[in-house]
């Protein structure tokens, strides 16, 4: 009795270390969709009387293909591939906590807004972070910050409603 109880603890401590964690929660390859909005605010010159403009403007919804890499050293450090379905490819590192990723800070360069009177291609600083679900899901929050000119106005870029969702394939 007692060994079968002792042998039954030892295959419950088997199977509870065989649950995923860290980075080995995340390699892989997945297939993303991202959407959000970000608002836009006119930077005025100082003195200027006019009343800035300020617009709220959903992103066009992004589609492509995520991999997430292991960089070998150790220290739940990955490698992180977003390539975009007709757009750029970013690179940029992450590491990882339990069931949470953080990446670190990266450049798009092809946000691309298209409005009535208003089209804008520039550079956003983007912050990320996110958890994985079920093994399977990668929700990431995305932070967009950055400027942007046209029509000899200036605009300052803020948007933290930015959500990718990843789907391992």
């Amino acid at each position: 009795m007692k060994k079968t109880f002792l042998i039954a603890i030892i295959a419950l401590f088997a199977l509870s270390s065989c649950q995923k964690s860290g980075m080995h929660l995340f390699r892989g390859d997945y297939s993303f969709k991202t959407s959000g909005s970000v608002s836009m605010d006119e930077i005025v010159a100082e003195g200027d009387t006019d009343e800035p403009a300020s617009y709220t403007i959903s992103l066009p919804n992004e589609i492509g293909q995520l991999e997430i890499s292991d960089l070998g050293n150790g220290k739940d450090s990955l490698l992180v591939v977003m390539n975009t379905m007709g757009g750029e490819v970013v690179v940029t590192h992450a590491f990882c906590s339990g069931n949470e990723i953080f990446l670190r800070d990266f450049k798009k360069n092809t946000l691309l807004f298209t409005g009535d009177s208003l089209t804008l291609r520039n550079e956003v600083r983007v912050k990320a972070s996110g958890q994985m679900y079920e093994d399977n899901t990668i929700i990431l929050n995305m932070t967009y910050d950055g400027e942007a000119e046209t029509n000899e106005h200036l605009y300052k870029i803020h948007g933290d409603d930015i959500r990718m969702a990843a789907t391992r394939n």
